[in-house]
């Protein structure tokens, strides 16, 4: 039996259900793509830039306000952070810029990077970042590790700008050029929380990629943090220059293809220490001509699940109308009576239109569970599973991967005899960016999504095991 917790509620319909026009709403750390450009020109000025791209199919907004600045600045050199002190600026009014899809704001910060008097000291920062919270609304943060892209400071203040439309420099350096080609190249190994093993390789075809003094390219690490939130949203995003990567060089004709080694851990280990969490990774290469600093060449996006503090590999479910569920279990043998954890997780992968359900990650938790029994008949569940209620509807944006822990047992689910099981998860989501409960009829469509189905058995105890197997008791 198909074990779902449904609460009556009536939530608020969507304005334009009422015919309303919606005002543009902020961009949300899910629509922001960052990334990173510098300028250095003849008189040894330096300007860092970070581009916002908005990547959501919506229109949406973002303040110029600068927010906030952050950076380890050298001890004793008496730099300060300075807000429109250059000749002839002044603060402007505040203002939302507005993003249609693919458009983009940038902010730049600026210092000299040689010393006006030929004499005066210079320091460095290791990181910065940028912090896009204003007032309560938790948005996002970027940080940037880099030494080629920091470059020394020799000026007594650092300007920082407001955010401006448009990116900063053109993406296309030079006319006809071949950027550079990454792709991943990893293998099969296990991936924990303090060892992420990740490889790519490089091909310059033109010679555009900035080299080091061994003459292997520099290559940044993007880590984006892609963990759904549940009303506030706090995101983060790490580039950060792989410095203590191993590079080879193989020579393919003419050419020449780099093969670079490194470890994501750091990248991703959070301040709190979380053992689990949703991540996208993307490697870029970084190009330099005529004092433009641009990244190039991205990889394909790839996308880390960490449960427990190990990363696993999801099995998705047959995709309807761009949406699929995922369902994985840690073992294919459990002892009776024991704990049986379900690894699920939801995932609006390009539906076209809005998706809205039960939030995940209250109770009831939205996703129901199927339990069959060795001959493909259901099982009944259990009429004891006590949700207290909230019953939040959600939406789910396209990109996002929502996972949830749960049990068997939490779902209703009991087995009481030794044999062979199958269990699936299913998703009831709604073809609406409201979940229109209570309201009175016709409702919008909606969708009946099941994960791959996953077998396991259930034994008396650990010696009833024939040969080895993964178990859990």
């Amino acid at each position: 039996m198909l074990r779902f917790c449904w609460i009556t509620l009536l939530l608020v319909v969507p304005a334009s259900a009422l015919g309303q026009t919606h005002p543009v709403q902020p961009c949300p750390s899910d629509a922001l793509d960052p990334t990173f450009q510098a300028l250095e020109t003849v008189d040894h000025k330096y300007t860092l830039a970070i581009n916002l791209r908005n990547i959501s199919r919506e229109q949406c907004s973002v303040s110029n306000y600068p927010g906030g600045t952050g950076m380890d600045l050298p001890g004793g050199m008496g730099i300060s952070i300075c807000y429109y002190c250059e000749t002839g600026s002044q603060r402007p009014p505040e203002a939302d810029i507005i993003l249609n899809p693919a458009e983009s704001v940038h902010q730049t910060r600026s210092w000299k990077t040689a010393p006006a008097n030929g004499i005066a000291d210079c320091g460095y920062v290791t990181q910065m970042n940028w912090d896009r919270v204003k007032e309560y609304a938790a948005d996002a943060r970027f940080w940037l590790f880099s030494r080629s892209l920091l470059k020394r400071i020799c000026s007594t203040s650092i300007v920082v700008s407001n955010y401006s439309a448009g990116q900063f420099l053109s993406e296309a350096a030079t006319t006809g050029s071949r950027i550079p080609i990454i792709r991943w190249a990893n293998n099969e190994s296990v991936l924990s929380r303090e060892h992420i093993p990740l490889r790519v390789t490089v091909e310059d075809p033109d010679h555009l990629a900035s080299v080091d003094k061994d003459s292997c390219p520099h290559v940044f690490l993007r880590a984006r943090d892609a963990t759904p939130g549940r009303v506030i949203v706090y995101r983060w995003t790490r580039v950060k220059e792989l410095q203590d990567a191993t590079c080879k060089v193989e020579t393919v004709g003419a050419a020449r293809r780099f093969i670079i080694d490194f470890d994501a851990s750091s990248v991703l280990i959070q301040k709190n220490d979380e053992n689990k969490g949703e991540y996208t990774l993307d490697v870029s290469s970084l190009e330099e001509i005529d004092g433009r600093y641009l990244l190039v060449g991205g990889t394909q996006t790839i996308h880390l699940s960490m449960v427990k503090g190990k990363f696993i590999r999801r099995d998705w479910g047959p995709a309807l109308h761009g949406v699929a569920v995922s369902l994985n279990l840690d073992n294919n043998v459990y002892v009776l009576g024991s704990e049986i954890p379900l690894h699920i997780a939801l995932e609006n992968i390009d539906s076209p239109d809005p998706i809205a359900a039960m939030d995940p990650y209250y109770d009831p938790p939205g996703v129901g569970v199927q339990l069959l029994d060795s001959a493909g008949n259901p099982i009944q569940s259990a009429q004891d599973t006590v949700w207290t209620g909230h019953g939040y509807c959600h939406g789910y944006p396209s990109g996002l991967v929502f996972p949830i822990e749960l049990t068997l047992s939490q779902m209703g689910f009991r087995p009481t005899n030794p044999g062979v099981y199958t269990v699936e998860a299913v998703w009831q989501p709604l073809l609406s960016d409201a979940c229109f409960i209570g309201l009175k009829p016709p409702l919008p469509a909606h969708l009946t999504v099941k994960s791959l189905p996953v077998t396991f058995r259930v034994v008396d105890s650990v010696p009833a095991l024939s040969q080895p197997e993964k178990q859990h008791q």
